[in-house]
């Protein structure tokens, strides 16, 4: 029997058998022993590790009918309790997609998208690491401020007058801002663009990118972006998977475990990890992740906590909390698992000043919403001013949990002056 024919043979009948066992994915680079048997590719995100911020309550965020792939793969792998630190399985091979994995291990074609990557050794108790970056807010969390972000979005024209406008009223009241951009899938300038501004109006600015939005090389290059405009900050973010319009491609090249590392590997080795390609002039950036502390069984967002830090993350900003006490609970086993001595951890607050933002804060993905904090908003006769009250309630007992450096303020409505109002309302 010819080669080619015998080779399309083997394909056919793995992608059948696996196909109906695994629902295969055909990406002929099988990692199925790693995952306890359910295959990662079957997730919409595609997401070699995971779970993304999305899942809650063990769901699927872009099925939400569905259970969790990567919820499914720490209770087979670990079960419910376990908290070791997950392998980080490398990003696939485009080329080997649709080839027979059985094949690929034997010739060993398969190895760069299977075999885990190292992690890279960042030392211990690395808060207390001389500084690294040029970073402000890394010297900030390093000196024990209490640390408080906000954000800015980025204009969808070539048009800074908002932006202008917001920076001014934020500028002196926060540490950093992120710059959002791409929101909900729709075309803005991208965030080096709106950090570069940022920055230049006098505010320190962390940069924040998506998975949904980049390709390893895309995502490499506005780091070369963001140093060369003296941007110090990067967030790396999974991002929403958008269901609605407009029906865009959305990438996932990566998932943000693996952007730290990319990024982390680049800042300490100078070399580029995907390409092996040496940069004289590395991006040094102070790396952000997020976590979401509502995804359930609570080990695993532990797990994956752990392997943002071990990835390369050096701050964390959370889910949005309504639920202090059970963010609590999520904290004491970050502090017992010593997570906390390597991570400074920014608690997500949100800022609800509008009926409509009340109304779509359920519908964000992986926001849990208990039903006495949207009876109190939505009972309120100024749902500016008890929007504005509740976020400096929850600001003051974010403040004597263990483990919590400062807080992140989103805002859900279009008015700037509430979370400076916040901000100014908190005790020093």
């Amino acid at each position: 029997m010819r080669p080619n024919l015998l080779r399309r043979l083997v394909t056919r009948t793995e992608g059948f058998v696996k196909g109906m066992m695994f629902d295969c994915r055909a990406c002929g680079q099988c990692v199925l022993k790693t995952t306890g048997l359910v295959c990662p590719m079957t997730c919409p995100k595609a997401l070699r590790n995971g779970p993304c911020g999305g899942t809650l309550d063990g769901m699927c965020e872009a099925a939400p009918d569905r259970p969790c792939v990567h919820v499914r793969i720490h209770g087979r792998v670990v079960g419910g309790e376990g908290t070791d630190l997950p392998p980080l399985l490398p990003p696939i091979d485009p080329r080997l997609m649709h080839t027979s994995s059985y094949l690929n291990y034997l010739s060993g074609a398969d190895q760069p998208g299977r075999v885990p990557l190292p992690y890279l050794d960042l030392g211990c108790d690395r808060k207390r690491q001389p500084q690294q970056t040029q970073s402000k807010l890394e010297a900030a969390m390093k000196a024990g401020e209490w640390i408080v972000t906000s954000e800015i979005r980025s204009p969808r024209s070539a048009d800074w007058s908002a932006l202008v406008k917001k920076a001014d009223q934020l500028r002196g009241h926060f540490h950093a801002i992120n710059a959002t951009a791409y929101l909900n899938g729709r075309p803005s300038l991208s965030s080096p663009v709106a950090a570069a501004k940022v920055q230049e109006l006098g505010l320190e600015a962390i940069a924040q990118t998506t998975c949904r939005d980049h390709t390893r090389t895309s995502f490499v290059s506005e780091a070369m972006q963001n140093q060369l405009a003296g941007v110090y900050n990067l967030l790396c973010l999974t991002g929403d998977y958008f269901v609605g319009a407009p029906a865009i491609r959305q990438v996932y090249d990566m998932d943000s475990a693996l952007m730290l590392h990319e990024a982390r590997h680049l800042r300490e080795t100078g070399v580029i990890c995907f390409t092996g390609q040496e940069v004289p002039v590395p991006p040094r950036p102070w790396l952000g992740a997020a976590i979401n502390p509502f995804t359930t069984p609570e080990n695993v967002p532990i797990r994956r906590l752990k392997q943002k830090a071990a990835a390369g993350a050096d701050f964390i900003q959370s889910q949005v909390i309504l639920d202090v006490e059970r963010f609590a609970a999520f904290m004491a086993r970050v502090c017992d698992e010593g997570i906390d001595r390597d991570l400074f951890i920014l608690a997500g607050v949100p800022v609800v000043i509008g009926k409509r933002a009340l109304e779509m804060l359920p519908t964000v993905p992986g926001v849990w919403v208990p039903e006495a904090a949207m009876r109190r908003l939505a009972a309120a006769a100024d749902m500016r001013a008890e929007g504005v009250a509740m976020a400096v309630e929850t600001c003051e007992a974010l403040r004597a949990i263990p483990g919590v450096s400062g807080v992140h303020l989103m805002l859900f409505g279009t008015d700037s002056s509430a979370v400076v109002e916040v901000r100014e309302r908190m005790s020093a």
